[in-house]
């Protein structure tokens, strides 16, 4: 794995671990902030309270106690911690996902177009939600998208197979031709995809924990 980073070295990740953060290296701010304000929208668009997230967004810091942190804590977090506990949080988001799509798959089937439109506008941001959090590992630990690859797939080809998948979707629902086709295409597409993002992040876990 020692050329899946920026410059190669001996470990696969150029952040060490272990070291204290004092500030977030490279772009990774501008990413966790990115998620924070993704997670404010998908909570006003459901009409929901979005002040946590909103202060969120202005610290990080808020976000990592509320993640279960204490003020002592987070004196002393680290890169290794940080990434993890970020893992951990995606992990639960595939879970998820995997079984709203396996859900929304026989929904489909038994309703009509416009039901199909909001059950796809619903479950299309929160697809999301886990890619910006991987964004966020690839910028914290200082991981190439191009070079780590998991079962022949690399984390670039990841993100450009959802693009292709998000198209594709809203491909059939714009023809209106075949409820049969969209369910068959988010069991298939949509569903191999999110087994592939959680080997990811297990293969991810397991390499910071080395």
């Amino acid at each position: 794995m020692s050329d899946t980073v920026k410059p190669p070295g001996p470990n696969p990740f150029l952040t060490h671990l272990d070291g204290e953060i004092v500030t977030l290296p490279g772009r990774s701010l501008e990413s966790m902030m990115g998620m924070f304000a993704h997670l404010e929208s998908l909570a006003l668009r459901r009409g929901k309270i979005a002040a946590v997230l909103a202060d969120g967004a202005k610290s990080p810091g808020n976000s990592l106690k509320q993640s279960g942190y204490g003020e002592g804590e987070l004196d002393r977090i680290s890169y290794r911690e940080l990434g993890r506990q970020v893992i951990r949080a995606a992990q639960t988001q595939i879970r998820v996902l995997q079984n709203r799509t396996q859900e929304i798959q026989s929904l489909i089937l038994i309703n009509n177009w416009p039901v199909a439109d909001q059950l796809w506008a619903e479950l299309l941001p929160d697809c999301k939600t886990p890619l910006f959090e991987l964004n966020f590992l690839e910028e914290l630990w200082g991981i190439s998208p191009d070079n780590l690859e998991v079962g022949g797939w690399t984390l670039t080809r990841h993100w450009q197979q959802f693009v292709l998948i998000q198209a594709e979707v809203e491909v059939l629902l714009a023809r209106r031709q075949s409820l049969m086709q969209l369910s068959d295409t988010l069991e298939g597409h949509l569903g191999l995809w999110l087994k592939r993002f959680a080997d990811i992040l297990d293969k991810l876990d397991e390499k910071s924990a080395a």
